[in-house]
């Protein structure tokens, strides 16, 4: 057992990933502090994602919240707003991936009163022109990662071997009146303007994006119907007027919308990337909406054969029923980002199921779903860990050989991802 562990440990963490999702910034807007994801810039901000969402559910009041995260709170103080929470929080995946994230990047292997002045001094010496090659590709070991990136539909990367981005459609389906950055004299007085919106951001960067991104689970069933563009004139029309439009009128205007992003997305050869399971924010998910995640997935891959669906986050916690929809359906892919800091037990699980359940061509394996570039070492060191515990348990198990295992590891790790994304 132990040469086997050695070996594909040895094999998993010198193979590099292609991390196929992120929620990262440009450095340069990161280094000038331009970004409203960027609440302050010191230590605390590693915490800012999913520690913080784990310190909200462990009780902490929304006042401390604010202040860890204050550019008018001491760096050096902040310690003192958290303390009594770390212990609940760092045998969690989220305080993993921090101590991995600072072992790694800082050779600070866990934190105090005493050290996190140490910390601070640290982050504001990594924190320069540059870091964000040395902390993705040189020490994370990923090639490059595919970004949606926040409170746009799609850019142009300044680092586009480094950051591929995806064209993210949320706000292409939820009609406002104010919608992304569109060119010059760009009016919106009819639905076929809104078609016409949606088709300047696939000619625009439809050609070197790297899929669609579609993270509607947040907000509603994914039960998405046809609809025509007759059917839902009259809805839109009300709501770029401001008009109340009713929930059931909502969803066919939502509905017929979706479907004209997946149709342009397919024509384009782009993958539709969609979030399901759950959620990540605090004390709003709907338990019913994630449970069918899995049957209303399955029913967009019988409306659509000829596009590439990939599923987020494995349905968590409804992943069987993802594994039998992967295993059914040709056109569905799996694709693990955020499982590995969520719950890196249920994720090794899946791992190992589909490998024996499922053509393995079909699963991508990592993605942070990350903020904060730093704390993508600690994501990429967890799921090291899960993705080699994986087949050396499946080669300790007698299901698959040694050989296999080495294998098998380039193209959970990256190949799967070259095949279907790059173009």
């Amino acid at each position: 057992m132990d040469r086997i562990q050695h070996l594909i440990g040895e094999k998993v963490f010198n193979t590099p990933f292609i991390d196929t999702h992120e929620h990262l910034i440009d450095e340069s807007e990161r280094l000038d502090c331009l970004n409203p994801i960027i609440p302050c810039d010191d230590w605390a901000l590693l915490l800012n994602h999913y520690f913080g969402f784990d310190l909200i559910s462990a009780g902490i009041a929304h006042e401390h919240i604010v202040r860890l995260f204050s550019t008018k709170v001491d760096p050096i103080d902040k310690w003192g707003i958290i303390k009594e929470y770390w212990p609940y929080l760092k045998n969690t995946a989220s305080g993993f991936v921090f101590q991995h994230t600072i072992s790694k990047l800082y050779g600070i292997d866990d934190i105090s009163k005493e050290n996190i002045p140490h910390l601070q001094n640290r982050y504001e010496q990594t924190r320069k022109k540059g870091f964000y090659k040395h902390v993705i590709q040189d020490i994370a070991n990923i090639k490059h990662c595919h970004v949606h990136a926040p409170n746009i539909a799609c850019k142009k990367s300044e680092s586009p071997n480094l950051l591929l981005h995806d064209i993210a459609l949320n706000g292409l389906l939820q009609v406002a009146i104010n919608p992304y950055s569109v060119p010059e004299n760009f009016q919106i007085n009819c639905l076929s303007d809104w078609h016409d919106l949606i088709d300047w951001w696939f000619s625009e960067y439809g050609k070197t994006a790297a899929g669609v991104k579609i993270g509607n689970a947040y907000f509603r069933k994914l039960d998405f119907e046809r609809m025509e563009a007759e059917e839902v004139e009259k809805i839109f029309t009300q709501k770029i007027k401001l008009q109340v439009v009713s929930p059931g009128k909502e969803k066919k205007l939502q509905d017929h919308l979706f479907w004209y992003c997946v149709d342009k997305a397919t024509e384009y050869a782009l993958p539709v990337k969609l979030h399901t399971g759950q959620w990540a924010m605090n004390n709003v998910m709907n338990m019913r909406w994630v449970r069918d995640n899995p049957s209303d997935c399955a029913a967009l891959c019988r409306k659509s054969p000829d596009t590439k669906f990939i599923f987020f986050h494995l349905g968590y916690p409804h992943y069987e029923e993802m594994l039998s929809l992967a295993k059914s359906y040709s056109n569905a892919y799996i694709d693990m980002c955020w499982s590995w800091s969520l719950n890196p037990l249920a994720a090794k699980d899946l791992l190992k199921k589909f490998i024996l359940m499922v053509p393995n061509n079909k699963i991508f394996t990592f993605g942070g779903d990350e903020k904060i570039v730093e704390n993508v070492i600690g994501h990429a060191y967890t799921a090291r860990k899960g993705i080699a515990r994986a087949l050396t348990e499946l080669v300790a198990e007698k299901w698959i050989t040694i050989s296999d295992a080495l294998d098998l590891t380039d193209h959970l790790m990256h190949k799967n991802a070259q095949r279907i994304f790059e173009k």
